[in-house]
């Protein structure tokens, strides 16, 4: 099993350029209100606006850091098997499905943002939290852009509190073949795909006489953005729907983001889980906008001895 920890600790340059900036703003300000004749007022009011402008930069900083150091702790202090998570002691926490989306909004400026829902199914309480063999879905663009459903458990007790696992399995399987065909009057791509195992992968034959090249690229509902598989006139592509192996990632709850995630899983964009998915044929045509045509293809997680072995587990071991 693969543990991946979310070490978003802020930036440390960011906390130093804040408080050089807030001595530099600020000792101008204060030798002003001590040498002023009047205007006193204004200028206390002033500063105690200034100070609360940059307090609260300093603050979002270091709780950014704080999160990150309880991840980092539990992460020391917990054992990872291929079937469980164990910590010394008895812990209180939350057994469900996590759901978080982020985007962008602004012009130049922009501001990242990030919703989170945590659908409790239950609470436990022990020292052995198992493996969860559920279906995730994930469906990120390289700035963060996208969305995230996945198995998780959220700590209640301290001193881990907010600590949040995602469960990513790595069991499932491609299913369906077919084909894409894209066309025009002067040119012409067929692409061919099937599942294998954890992979989708195909071929692509063409004949081009004004387009430049075909592209093969992987999206699904509810997300603007794709996944480029391959480009060029004939080639083969394929693509991991899965982990390679079962993943557990260890944030916090209050700052976990699809950014994060996407980032610590190899940075690009990221398209994988269970469900439906679309494989979509372009024609990259110079100076026109692009043709397409597109096929669904579904990943089915695999049911059988193992999903059933952890569900008894957290009922044997917990009274449900």
């Amino acid at each position: 099993m693969k543990v991946v920890v979310l070490r978003d600790r802020g930036s440390t340059l960011a906390v130093v350029f804040i408080l050089i900036f807030m001595v530099a703003f600020m000792a101008p300000l204060i030798y002003m209100f001590l040498s002023a004749a009047g205007g006193t007022l204004f200028l206390m009011l002033f500063i105690a606006f200034a100070l609360l402008i940059f307090g609260g930069g300093l603050y979002g900083v270091i709780r950014v850091r704080s999160a990150s150091k309880k991840a980092e702790a539990f992460f020391s202090a917990a054992e990872f098997s291929d079937s469980a998570v164990s910590i010394p002691g008895e812990m209180d926490f939350e057994v469900g499905v996590l759901e978080m989306r982020g985007w962008w909004s602004g012009g130049k400026n922009r501001t990242y943002h990030v919703s989170r829902k945590f659908t409790a199914e239950r609470m436990s309480r022990g020292p052995r939290i198992p493996f969860i063999d559920g279906e995730f879905k994930a469906a990120v663009y390289s700035d963060g852009t996208g969305f995230i459903r996945a198995p998780a458990v959220r700590v209640l007790s301290e001193p881990y509190r907010d600590v949040v696992l995602l469960f990513l399995t790595s069991k499932g399987r491609v299913e369906g073949e077919g084909t894409v065909t894209v066309s025009t009057q002067e040119d012409s791509a067929q692409v061919s795909f099937r599942g294998d195992g954890k992979l989708i992968r195909g071929s692509v034959y063409s004949t081009l006489t004004k387009a430049r090249r075909v592209k093969v690229a992987l999206t699904t509902e509810g997300f603007s953005f794709e996944k480029i598989l391959g480009a060029g006139t004939s080639f083969e592509f394929s693509t991991l729907m899965l982990p390679e192996e079962s993943t557990v990632v260890v944030g916090n709850y209050k700052t976990v983001s699809p950014r994060s995630l996407a980032g610590s899983l190899g940075g690009e964009t990221l398209i994988m889980g269970h469900g439906e998915f679309t494989l979509r044929a372009i024609l990259d045509i110079r100076l026109r906008p692009d043709v397409k045509a597109e096929e669904p293809f579904r990943v089915e997680m695999e049911t059988g001895e193992v999903e059933e072995s952890g569900e008894n587990e957290f009922q044997e071991g917990w009274g449900f």
